[in-house]
């Protein structure tokens, strides 16, 4: 049984493993020791390359200063918070991992769960406020042109998402809901077993406000993301069936403006995707111990979401910054296609001059000198 593994010789008094551990774990054996090994390597290297590669995009925003505009602060907010799960989780959890067993008593527990949520929560709303701004910048262009280049208001929207994660973060440790161990006994979490109303009331809560309005915010974000760049599409070939340009224009035009909307929807799916993976499992685990069949969920079953959500330290960074062209282009081995890059611009700007002024729609594009490049730079989820 679960109580098996708690070792001897680690410093906790019997009324500490009580309030760690939930009565559910005690209906199953322990998650072996050959787990353990894995999972602490496992979190190790997420660990360095999280630390890595976070740090690297903390890096450039020192080094070059025309990164530092105000869209590219939320992605500076998400870097500081990967790298603030990643030197206040990471290394805990490696040491239990490779131990067998949680080794920083009660206080550490709290913690450790406390820094998980904090970071998560940060995490999670930073990524919503990402798709809103892309939203606005794409689709609802003229309203928020003045906004956007206010430092001052994406400022703001910072500490509001510390703030109210902050909040949702505190309630365990000052009485509605609370923080135990996971089933691996190496980490803690939320407690999602019991059944009682306060526990019942903030699981629901988190989920409500923390992880479904954010997710629906994402999806309808970037799914109209979408729907606006095909809409550009569109138009653009119209433009070009109708005028008397010549077939060369028509196709270079219009190949370009496709692989913008092509590559806007594979980046949307990706976010959307690699948002769920990581925090779905959370979320499924939640509801099923909350308020579904507790008895499916294993020691082994609950470890495994804390892993992907863990994982989303790694994939962030790659999603939302070195997939940013701004990014990529300071990157030393870019630097050749840079440059071949502005020569192919150029010459696409030549045939602008030979391009009609304008489509019928009301929502058209003027073609001029600036436009593709605009059109390109603010379609870039």
């Amino acid at each position: 049984m679960m109580e098996n593994i708690i070792h001897t010789d680690v410093n906790f008094t019997s009324c500490e493993l009580h309030k760690l551990i939930a009565r559910h774990w005690l209906n199953y054996e322990g998650v072996s020791h050959v787990f353990h090994l894995i999972l602490g390597v496992v979190v190790v290297i997420v660990g360095i390359i999280s630390f890595t590669s976070n740090g690297f995009i903390l890096w450039m925003f020192y080094r070059y200063r025309s990164l530092r505009i105000s869209s590219n602060l939320l992605v500076l907010n998400l870097a500081i918070t990967d790298t603030f799960l990643a030197l206040g989780n990471l290394p805990w959890l490696a040491i239990s991992s490779f131990r067998g067993v949680w080794i920083f008593g009660y206080i550490g527990c709290q913690v450790y769960g406390f820094v998980g949520a904090m970071s998560g929560f940060i995490s999670i709303n930073t990524l919503a406020m990402i798709a809103i701004e892309r939203f606005f910048v794409i689709v609802i262009r003229e309203p928020y042109r003045h906004i956007r280049t206010s430092n001052k208001t994406v400022l703001i929207s910072i500490m509001f998402i510390w703030i109210y994660s902050f909040v949702w973060a505190i309630c365990p440790l000052i009485g509605w809901g609370s923080i135990i161990l996971e089933g691996s006994m190496t980490s803690c979490t939320f407690d999602f077993f019991s059944r009682d109303v306060n526990t019942k009331s903030y699981v629901a809560s988190i989920l409500v406000f923390c992880f479904t309005v954010q997710l629906f915010l994402i999806i309808c974000s970037y799914v109209r993301i979408y729907l606006k760049v095909l809409q550009h599409e569109k138009e653009i070939v119209n433009c070009y069936s109708d005028g008397n340009n010549t077939l060369q224009i028509q196709n270079r035009k219009v190949r370009k403006f496709r692989s913008v909307h092509v590559k806007t929807a594979k980046i949307s799916l990706v976010i959307i995707s690699i948002f769920c993976l990581s925090w779905t499992p959370y979320a499924v685990v939640a509801i099923i111990g909350n308020f579904g069949d507790a008895s499916v969920i294993t020691p082994l079953a609950s470890t495994i979401p804390g892993v992907f959500a863990k994982l989303s330290t790694v994939l962030n960074p790659m999603i939302y910054a070195l997939l940013h062209p701004k990014f990529r282009n300071k990157l030393p081995f870019r630097k050749k296609k840079v440059l071949k890059a502005k020569s192919n611009f150029q010459a696409l700007m030549k045939l602008d001059n030979e391009s009609p002024p304008h489509t019928s729609s009301s929502l058209s594009i003027q073609f001029n000198a600036n436009t593709p490049k605009e059109f390109h730079r603010e379609t870039v989820v």
